[in-house]
């Protein structure tokens, strides 16, 4: 692009660059546009995610809350008969329960899909109820009509398998769309404001450049010329440039610097050359040893990391085979305490290389989350570690406050699980009991490990990584 431009004078030059300069900016700014458009459409969809995320918990929460109501009084009027029961429960619902401000609705209806009670806010067709009644428990979407507008609904249903009754609750999702609309209007004022800015910046500079291009460009084009047409005989008789031509006092040091230039300009052209040379094959020599250095670098990362996935997976197979085999005899042999303790010690080493695992991975592998049933996941886990903790002399009691649900990663669930009842057996004084505990409290779900042992010492450092409080007992901390 030089080349075309070479034969061009200062003016046709100052002329293209404040093209370039116009299409830079106009550049800039659709890039810029561009990028918040992207942001706001990543926005919208973060803001939609959650938003249905709410109201799942919300259903959730409700159909406990009705699930709740139901047993208590069915346990109060159970002696009665079932219809009046029925009767008793809908008045109570529609006194406790359906005068909420929260946009949720209730609805129950028996095995012969009849209703027993539904929230004067959703008319749920006879179809609808028997793909509930299907469903039986979990999240269901439908769509109902809210006057002329068809909208769609999310709710959760749970069976009481005693009163042979499905219930459940559910909210509608009409607010989402008015909450992106004013979203999307607050967006278009902001890219207005935006681009009413870039079009005020780009015109001053327009007009700074026109005003450069005036009273600048004329003053120096002649001395630039002269400067040049000096070059030009100093390439061929190496005369030096006249200074007192030169009234700016820029190029006046600019002639001075040419004219120790053109007195060494034979040496250093030599000096240059053999310089050049040498600097080549350095450069070709130093080059070649970095390239091999990388290549070496990379051939022992790559190897490193196949080595320890491979270790991993080589591990972890006879591992399963040795707890499967003991499955396998204690299904036909009374528990063997020292199969339990092998058994224990093989446990801890899966756990060891479950650890390892998520080492290897948490930089490279983005995990997905998901509704899980925390109370459920937890018990799995401490039924895991019982035998470990029988083969360290201790004993794991729980209590565990049922349907708890968390939207999490299960492969990082399983980790932090693993991990804090790992440590409390492996800190805990023999013979001791292990208390785990899972609640909710208000908003929060908790989680607790409790263990008899050592006085923490550092419990600033408890959430460094790779910290151990003892380094001489294993794990990753």
């Amino acid at each position: 692009m030089l080349g075309k431009f070479k034969n061009n004078s200062i003016n046709q030059i100052n002329v293209i660059a404040i093209l370039f300069a116009g299409i830079f900016a106009f550049s800039s700014a659709f890039i810029m546009i561009f990028n918040e458009y992207r942001e706001f459409s990543k926005e919208v969809v973060s803001l939609e995610q959650n938003y249905i995320l709410a109201q799942k918990r919300l259903a959730v929460q409700q159909t406990s809350k009705l699930y709740r109501l139901i047993n208590y009084r069915y346990n109060e009027l159970k002696d009665k008969p079932l219809e009046t029961i029925y009767n008793l429960i809908a008045k109570e619902i529609d006194v406790v329960l359906d005068d909420m401000d929260d946009g949720s609705y209730f609805f129950v209806f028996d095995r012969e899909n009849r209703v027993v009670y539904e929230s004067k806010y959703v008319n749920l067709s006879n179809e609808t109820r028997e793909k509930i009644f299907k469903k039986a428990r979990g999240f269901y979407n439908f769509m109902t009509f809210k006057g002329d507008k068809e909208v769609e609904n999310i709710s959760f249903i749970r069976e009481h398998k005693t009163l042979g009754l499905v219930i459940g609750s559910g909210v509608d999702l009409e607010e989402i769309g008015r909450v992106l609309a004013k979203k999307k209007e607050e967006h278009r004022n902001k890219v207005t404001s935006f681009i009413l800015k870039i079009l005020t910046l780009t015109l001053f500079l327009y007009l700074a450049s026109i005003i450069k291009h005036r009273y600048i460009t004329e003053r120096i084009t002649s001395e630039v010329k002269f400067i040049i047409d000096s070059f030009k005989k100093a390439s061929s008789s190496y005369e030096f440039i006249d200074r007192d031509k030169i009234k700016l006092e820029e190029f006046r040091e600019i002639t001075s610097h040419a004219n120790l230039m053109i007195e060494k300009i034979k040496e250093k052209n030599r000096a240059l050359e053999n310089l050049n040379l040498n600097l080549e094959t350095l450069v070709q020599e130093k080059t070649k040893e970095l390239q091999k250095s990388i290549s070496k670098n990379k051939k022992l990362l790559k190897d490193q990391d196949k080595f320890i996935k491979n270790a991993i997976h080589e591990l972890n197979t006879p591992l399963s085979i040795i707890l499967m085999n003991i499955d396998l005899y204690n299904l036909k042999h009374d528990k063997n305490i020292y199969l339990t303790k092998i058994e224990a010690a093989v446990k801890v080493l899966q756990n060891i290389y479950g650890d390892l695992g998520f080492i290897v991975k948490q930089d490279r592998v983005e995990y997905k989350k998901e509704m899980i049933d925390l109370s459920e996941y937890v018990e799995q886990r401490i039924d895991y570690f019982s035998d470990v903790a029988f083969g360290n002399e201790l004993e794991i009691q729980s209590k565990i406050e049922r349907n708890l649900f968390i939207s999490f990663s299960e492969f990082e669930l399983q980790r932090l699980c693993d991990n804090n009842i790992s440590n409390a057996i492996k800190y805990s004084y023999a013979k001791q009991k292990i208390q785990i505990r899972l609640y909710q409290k208000e908003n929060e779900i908790l989680f607790e490990v409790e263990n008899i042992g050592d006085k923490i010492e550092h419990i600033n450092r408890l959430f460094d990584r790779y910290y151990r409080e003892d380094e001489a007992r294993g794990g990753f901390g």
